[in-house]
């Protein structure tokens, strides 16, 4: 489990309440907009007096400073809180056009990846994907709920290579035994539930440690519910999509990095993971 900057929960959630309200007021009024940037600045549309460039932000994550474009966050202004929540969109991985995200669009938001990084300075950065595949963080030593075959990669077993990943599958085996065991400690059923047994999947570096974790949406329980077309991605009528949730880390600057994306982009995982990769190398300036 990886530590947080403190003070991030409560700022996203605000963002969150600001955001619901947002909805509820008046579509905001559009202007054309002028830049007295430089021309290499792109400039897009102005709402509500703000024009939207891409324009680089300084961003400091710990001792890292950053200068990204504005159109790269979420907000497409700038950072919200300590961390760095930043917007791309498949196929190209590239950054939405300034102003793009600020009005109502039509499936392209089907297609974004959404990335959060921060920075880990209480907890060695070095154990932090370790950290991520067990449920230690939040079980007690000893305990039954410590033995959970679908929350720990050492129950887990490892399956034939797709993607370049190892899935891992829940033993069930242990499963079975696990469900039996708090059926006795409780005296109720414990039903299966698979929207709570992710699938997983796993890249290792060269000298075997974890470099990537992947948790998606059960495939038994969850259909894709996004159709692929060319460079589109069209959500299924009536279905839910299924998600992905993908973690990294950056050991030199200590930084942790969350990707949540459609689960029919899980092929492109290694891509995905390099572009992000490629910007924080990119744009960090010490």
């Amino acid at each position: 489990m990886s530590v947080l900057s403190s003070g991030r929960c409560l700022t996203v959630a605000l963002a969150v309440a600001l955001s619901a309200s947002a909805c509820a007021r008046t579509p905001p009024t559009e202007q054309e907009g002028k830049s007295n940037m430089s021309e290499a600045t792109e400039t897009g549309r102005t709402i509500n007096g703000h024009t939207y460039t891409n324009a680089p932000v300084e961003v400091k994550l710990g001792p890292n400073t950053f200068r990204i474009p504005a159109n790269y966050f979420d907000s497409q202004i700038g950072p919200f809180d300590e961390g760095m929540d930043l917007k791309l969109e498949w196929p190209g991985m590239t950054p939405t056009a300034p102003g793009a995200r600020a009005a109502p669009r039509t499936n392209d938001f089907f297609r974004e990846i959404a990335i959060s990084v921060d920075y880990i300075d209480r907890l060695p950065i070095e154990g932090a994907m370790a950290r991520r595949v067990t449920n230690n963080g939040h079980t007690t030593e000893g305990s039954l709920e410590r033995q959970d075959p679908s929350a720990r990669l050492d129950l887990r077993v490892a399956q034939p290579e797709r993607m370049g990943l190892t899935p891992y599958a829940i033993d069930e085996e242990l499963r079975v035994a696990y469900a039996h065991a708090q059926e006795a400690k409780t005296g109720r059923p414990f039903p299966r539930n698979l929207s709570f047994e992710p699938d997983w999947y796993i890249a290792r570096s060269e000298n075997g440690d974890i470099a990537t974790f992947i948790r998606c949406d059960n495939a038994a329980y969850r259909e894709d519910g996004v159709v692929l077309e060319g460079e589109q991605a069209t959500p299924v009528e009536g279905a839910v999509s299924a998600l992905c949730t993908h973690y990294f880390v950056d050991v030199e600057n200590s930084l942790s990095i969350t990707l949540s994306y459609k689960r029919v982009f899980l092929k492109d995982w290694k891509r995905i993971e390099d572009a992000v990769r490629g910007i924080l190398t990119r744009y960090k300036v010490k």
